[in-house]
């Protein structure tokens, strides 16, 4: 099948883009969240004050310091004018300065056609559901096993890719890989054989 049109593509960018350790702890974090505390509705902490930001930075922010397999792939992806690639980070605007800076010292600050950061700081999934609507993707890779269930279950336009941690290998779900290079190769044949 050849697409008469060029072929959009979301990307998140910790977990997907970058590689970051902590992941594996979401399983554990999703089980108290969930089983033990109750709390069955998607949402996420929003730092506030100095510690809690701190707090983001330690967790979030400095583990994901390198790029993830897949990133030389997507580099090469973007020379083809087969594709538009969109950043849609739901890292909080107090972060923005350092995930720029981090995309231009990896030399990914050209290669998304835009991208987009959280800056009114929204619950990361109501603000991807929203970028996703607007800009009609025809894929959107995602690491967050909340946020791909959030958003299969409001059936935007995007079919939603799920980058899993060793952790989450168990869960069933029909687009899953191990890491940014195998869904960006799965997009690639899917799209052009």
């Amino acid at each position: 099948m050849t697409p008469k049109r060029i072929i959009k593509v979301g990307l998140d960018f910790d977990g997907v883009i970058t590689y970051n350790p902590f992941r594996v702890a979401r399983l554990a974090i999703a089980f108290l969240k969930h089983q033990i505390l109750g709390i069955k509705k998607i949402g996420f902490f929003v730092p506030k004050n100095p510690w809690q930001r701190l707090l983001y930075y330690l967790i979030i922010v400095i583990p994901s310091a390198f790029p993830a397999n897949g990133v030389t792939f997507l580099k090469k992806l973007t020379q083809s004018d087969k594709f538009e690639f969109f950043l849609i980070t739901g890292r909080f605007n107090f972060v923005k300065n350092d995930t720029m800076a981090w995309l231009k010292y990896y030399g990914l600050d050209k290669v998304f056609k835009k991208i987009y950061v959280n800056n009114k700081n929204e619950q990361p999934h109501e603000f991807k559901k929203r970028i996703i609507s607007l800009e009609k993707f025809d894929y959107f890779i995602e690491d967050n096993w909340d946020i791909v269930n959030f958003l299969n279950t409001q059936k935007v336009s995007a079919k939603i890719y799920w980058v899993y941690n060793i952790f989450d290998a168990f869960r069933k779900y029909q687009n899953k890989f191990p890491h940014l290079n195998k869904a960006l190769e799965y997009i690639k044949n899917e799209t052009f054989g």
